[in-house]
């Protein structure tokens, strides 16, 4: 009796907890690795299935059970936390149900055929109640276009005396006798489908009341009086604050520009970037788009010496001989096999052939792509991404890659050195000649007359172009509000914090006071600018702008901006922080890894589930994104002797509200997984560590129920820090280094370089904060 009453006291602790939650976070970011290096099914049957797993999650449910009843916290009226604490332990239940008793598979259908057995994922055939019948299958594709937009399947379900005509698309699925059918996949040769197939009615719902119960808990523990969130704003407006810095300051590095040969007339180069061209995933897109692209890709800069993006592409299209010659390939600064190295990081087209017209690389070339991908060196593939460039500008110099042209009675469109046998046989032979003649014309005035003669012709073959739009985009381009968004945020935060902590400390108060009001208003509309850049790229792509990397950053920069404007009235100090962390943050969306071209949807990602999904979890990294920041100002201040005791009060409230919006946006990922993909949860790389992210700010938002933690703040500045990790893991290291379901906009990552440098830093940072907070507590 004494070991089982040592048992239940010891379940009983919040310290217990936090050992079970961090056991949990370290064997499932271990499971990701695992997933990397070999598959899933090694990572189930090593962790995610292990028996040692499952007891984890019992006694976990178990633990929150018992800390709820000791803390008695019906009586003490603390609903928000009994919501939270039995929401975990509904979705654990739930998840239990679907791994005892659920069911899936997947049904492979010709057309023509019927069906009524599933295969499932360990390769047994089971029959089901019902059958299926695939009529038609269609696959629909973007404009011009070899890449899906969506795909369907026309089908008659017989079940029971029932007989229904159903269409199953992505995010569209079927149900009939508690089963759900999803569209998966489906044939290369387009005459057959591919539908998964779940069956998990209870352990679904279980789980959706857990998701439901653990967000209300989460809203009314924010909200309710009493609670955390409410005692920390009171406190606010009394913390005493001492002076952390002394100034701030933006230093920018000029690049030197090389000379350059002459371009088209400024004026036609604006003609010339009017006109519309298809991209290679079908979308109709202004010249203008279709020119920074490219030379953000030869040559990683927005201008080549004192040519824009369109005089560049126009030179390239009419002058072979004059840019062949130019080094405008980028090489960059990795290293190139030694066979194949170049003295300058810029290489000229020409230079990759030698004196007989062969090209340098080739030998080298075949034998990488001989490699599987995963054997390939560092070098290796800057070789490749060298090749890809050469390849693009080989295209280009020879008028390819160049789609102006619609051809009649098709969604294609060609370029001037295509096969011109689709062609319009009457008008296209001219608009050629016209485009080579307004590219070399010296009087603007005439080059304008045959832009505008193309242009009319292109609109006359594509009725359906919204010229409203196309406008939206060159003003998109030429605004660059993202750049100018940065450096505002950058410059006004400097000063903000500057003027700020005088503002509180320094002589003339008032006037420093009224200065800190001017540049939040700065701010303020730089915010609104922001905003306006992120609502008209929405217009332009007809999307959410969130859908890859860099549209994720400038949102994760606005969602920064916005939590330090949420506390803006109680701390212009932590709009001081939102502003240079949402500028640090948009400097880096504007850097070369970062593609910012406009692309169309893949099928998976047309859901309003997933829009809300991703609006609110990035949402949620943009606060986690100022607890770091206060974070590292409060450890700088304890280092100086200091003690800033708002910037705590700021961080604690900052993840309250980045915890909620993080655990809703799980729960909205998991009903459009569920709608997607036919099951709510998967162990999916993404999702995985989203839940270490949850845990990781769940366990330090309830370090001051530890009385030895709670008396000592370090620790919750240094976990405030460290916690940003997951964020960044979560947010980077699964797109780019990790494999899942969410690796769509794979390219290049950082370096781990960058990321060791980086947490060394935080490292030398946390020592040196705890020698002199144990100096300080001596002394004191």
């Amino acid at each position: 009796m004494n070991l089982l009453n040592d048992i239940r006291i010891l379940l009983t602790r919040w310290s217990t907890a936090f050992v079970l939650l961090g056991v949990l976070a370290v064997a499932m970011a271990g499971a990701t690795l695992i997933e990397a290096g070999m598959n899933l099914q090694a990572a189930r049957g090593i962790i995610y299935n292990a028996w040692w797993f499952d007891l984890l999650l019992l006694l976990l449910c178990v633990n929150f059970m018992l800390i709820g009843r000791r803390l008695n916290l019906w009586s003490r009226r603390r609903r928000g936390a009994l919501l939270l604490h039995y929401g975990f332990v509904v979705i654990l239940a739930g998840a239990f149900i679907t791994h005892m008793w659920g069911e899936e598979g997947y049904m492979h259908i010709r057309e023509g055929e019927t069906a009524r057995r599933m295969m499932t994922p360990d390769r047994k055939v089971q029959t089901l109640p019902f059958s299926v019948t695939l009529n038609r299958f269609t696959l629909h594709r973007y404009h011009g276009s070899q890449s899906p937009s969506s795909y369907e399947s026309d089908v008659t379900i017989r079940y029971r005396d029932d007989v229904s005509h159903r269409k199953i698309y992505m995010n569209n699925i079927a149900r009939v006798g508690g089963y759900r059918l999803y569209q998966s996949s489906y044939d290369p040769d387009e005459q057959g489908t591919i539908l998964s197939v779940n069956h998990d009615p209870v352990g679904t719902a279980v789980s959706y009341a857990g998701y439901f119960l653990l967000i209300a808990g989460l809203i009314v523990a924010l909200c309710q009086k009493g609670s955390r969130f409410r005692t920390l704003y009171a406190k606010l407006g009394k913390a005493t604050l001492v002076v952390l810095f002394a100034g701030s300051s933006v230093v920018a590095v000029a690049a030197a520009r090389p000379a350059t040969p002459g371009g088209i007339a400024p004026e036609t180069a604006e003609r010339f970037g009017r006109l519309l061209l298809q991209s290679s995933d079908g979308r109709i897109e202004p010249v203008d788009s279709y020119a920074s692209e490219i030379l953000r890709k030869l040559y990683h800069r927005d201008s080549y010496g004192n040519l824009n993006a369109n005089q560049v592409l126009a030179g390239i299209l009419t002058d072979r001989q004059t840019w062949g010659r130019e080094p405008i390939l980028y090489i960059g600064q990795n290293p190139l096999p030694e066979e194949a190295c170049f003295p300058d990081k810029y290489v000229s087209f020409d230079a990759m052939f030698d004196d007989r017209g062969d090209y340098r690389l080739k030998k080298q070339v075949e034998t990488i792509y001989a490699k599987p991908p995963a054997h390939r060196t560092k070098p290796e593939q800057t070789l490749l991404k060298l090749d890809e460039k050469v390849n693009i500008l080989y295209a280009l110099l020879n008028g390819q890659m160049f789609p102006i042209f619609p051809v009649a009675g098709s969604q294609r469109w060609i370029s001037p050195g295509d096969d011109r046998t689709e062609a319009d046989t009457v008008l296209t032979p001219r608009l050629f000649a016209a485009f080579r003649n307004a590219l070399t014309q010296t009087d603007p005035q005439a080059a304008g007359r045959a832009l505008d003669a193309i242009r009319q012709y292109q609109q006359a073959r594509t009725p359906s172009l919204q010229p409203l739009r196309i406008e939206a985009e060159i003003l998109y381009n030429r605004a660059d509000i993202f750049r100018i968004s940065f450096r505002a945020y950058l410059i006004l935060g400097g000063i903000l914090l500057v003027t700020a902590l005088r503002g509180m400390f320094g002589k003339n108060k008032r006037r420093a006071t009224l200065a800190a009001r001017v540049v939040s208003i700065a701010i303020f509309i730089v915010f609104a600018l922001h905003t306006f850049g992120l609502g008209l790229r929405s217009y332009i792509s007809g999307h959410a702008p969130w859908t890859n990397a860099y549209e994720s950053m400038v949102y994760v920069a606005w969602a920064t901006v916005l939590s330090g404007i949420v506390f803006a009235r109680r701390s212009k100090l932590a709009l001081a922080l939102a502003a240079l962390l949402g500028g640090v943050v948009l400097f880096v969306s504007n850097l070369n890894w970062l593609d910012p071209q406009i692309t169309p949807l893949v099928p998976v990602l047309k859901s309003y589930w997933l829009m809300i999904h991703v609006s609110v979890i990035t949402a949620s990294y943009g606060f986690f994104g100022i607890c770091a920041a206060c974070g590292i100002a409060s450890l700088i201040a304890t280092i100086a002797g200091k003690n800033l005791a708002e910037l705590r009060i700021i961080n604690e409230m900052a993840m309250l509200v980045g915890l909620v919006l993080l655990t809703t946006g799980i729960f909205f990922g998991a009903v459009w997984a569920n709608e997607s993909w036919g099951r709510y949860w998967g162990w999916d790389p993404k999702e995985t560590w989203a839940l270490i992210t949850m845990i990781v700010y769940a366990v330090t938002t309830h370090l001051h129920f530890i009385p030895r933690l709670n008396t000592n703040p370090l620790v919750f500045d240094v976990m405030s820090v460290v916690g940003f990790s997951t964020v960044l893991m979560t947010f980077f290291g699964v797109n780019y280094y990790l494999s899942g379901l969410h690796s769509y906009g794979k390219s290049e990552g950082f370096s781990p370089e960058i990321v060791l440098a980086a947490g060394a830093g935080v490292l030398v940072l946390v020592a040196v904060a705890a020698v002199r907070y144990h100096k300080n507590k001596k002394t004191s």
